[in-house]
């Protein structure tokens, strides 16, 4: 007599297991890297923000040495238009001058639209880098829960591989080869079990003949379709347990 259902539910629920434990290995690492790769970009934003706040800074310190230079020349000027003795050189200075304190007034101004800038320059770059240091805080966070989770799963991984080795005990030694084969192409999707009539890994109806086999355990039975290993599913074992008995035939009055 060949591997119970039982036997082979709890066979197909080892390697779904395992194949779940694996998958979260291979995702997790995928989704730190994601986390990862968000940061870097939010570190990027942050570095744009800490670049133009600094050329906000140097915009205006060019501004204010500009407006010194010019205040500067006005100063020259005006100590030169008490020396002059003609007068087409006083109008000369005089209009230098004039030039020159409109340049200041422009200065001015660009000093002032500078340091508004710096303020909002300054704020959005605060509002960024707090907000990036606690991105960088929850990756670590993830990254650190990865690596613990990581060693556990491992660790179950092997536990399960050695379960499912001790299951496959229940696999004649015959059909094993058969088995194994089917596990290489599917993986944790080798087993299915048989609901309704039908295999629930292809979805395609059994034989008659096939459903004996499953309810008699004589031999290893493999979807035609798809090649699983089929196994009774609970409520179809204890239907073959207790079957219908036939309900019986109405009596007929004789005619009379």
């Amino acid at each position: 007599m060949t591997a119970t259902a039982d036997a082979l539910r709890e066979l197909h629920t080892l390697h779904q297991r395992a194949k779940a434990i694996r998958d979260r290995l291979v995702s997790a690492p995928k989704t730190l890297a994601a986390r990862q790769a968000a940061f870097a970009a939010r570190q990027a934003d942050v570095e744009k923000a800490r670049k133009a706040l600094q050329d906000a800074k140097v915009g205006i310190s060019k501004n204010e040495h500009a407006l010194q230079a010019s205040q500067a020349k006005i100063d020259d000027l005006k100590v030169k238009l008490n020396s002059v003795k003609k007068n087409e050189e006083y109008k000369a200075l005089q209009n230098q001058i004039a030039h020159d304190t409109a340049a200041m007034g422009k200065y001015e101004d660009l000093i002032l639209q500078g340091y508004e800038t710096i303020e909002a320059q300054g704020a959005e770059f605060a509002r960024l880098d707090a907000e990036v240091k606690g991105v960088g805080d929850e990756v670590e966070t993830l990254r650190k829960f990865i690596a613990d989770q990581a060693v556990a799963q491992k660790a179950q991984i092997v536990e399960l591989e050695a379960a499912i080795v001790a299951a496959e005990d229940s696999i004649p030694a015959d059909q094993r080869e058969q088995y194994r084969r089917v596990v290489r192409q599917l993986g944790a999707d080798a087993l299915a079990p048989v609901e309704a009539g039908a295999c629930t890994g292809c979805f395609t109806s059994v034989t008659s003949q096939m459903v004996n086999e499953l309810i008699n355990r004589d031999t290893l039975t493999f979807c035609k379709s798809c090649g699983r290993l089929l196994y009774l599913a609970d409520a179809e074992v204890e239907s073959s347990r207790n079957p219908e008995k036939p309900k019986p035939k109405p009596r007929t009055r004789a005619k009379g």
